[in-house]
């Protein structure tokens, strides 16, 4: 099954372009090149292309939600589940990703109530740690 499909984005703004990992309900790992042609990099900034801070977190938040929404083992897949932000927790972002890079979102479900996932993870760049944080998705 191609588990990005249970994404409910569409490019540009379906970030995640393989999920390396994946264990239902608790975490999967997503990646993506950062295409020097990739759209974020438009002006962000000339002469020296940076990965902004939001896309890092929205590649996070998308690799999450793969988690939540992957069917179980034996299930059927369903329509994509249609996951919002709705909460941001503390990011840190230690170093800088530009273009040509790995991008690499190891997301975990550390808590669940009703309709609400708390994922916490973080995201290298060619393996070096350039975002970790918490975001909360509604669905």
């Amino acid at each position: 099954m191609d588990w990005i499909e249970c994404l409910p984005h569409r490019p540009p703004m379906r970030l995640v372009e393989e999920i390396v990992e994946l264990t239902h309900g608790r975490s999967a790992t997503g990646q993506r090149t950062a295409h020097a042609q990739d759209f974020y990099f438009q002006g962000h900034f000339p002469g020296q292309p940076v990965v902004p801070a939001i896309i890092l977190v929205e590649l996070l938040a998308q690799t999450g939600g793969i988690a939540v929404a992957a069917p179980a083992p034996g299930q059927a897949a369903a329509e994509p589940r249609q996951l919002r932000v709705a909460a941001l927790g503390p990011f840190k972002f230690p170093a800088a990703a530009g273009p040509g890079t790995t991008l690499q979102a190891r997301a975990r479900i550390t808590g669940h109530m009703g309709g609400l996932f708390k994922i916490e993870g973080e995201v290298t760049a060619d393996d070096v740690l350039v975002a970790v944080g918490t975001v909360t998705l509604a669905g």
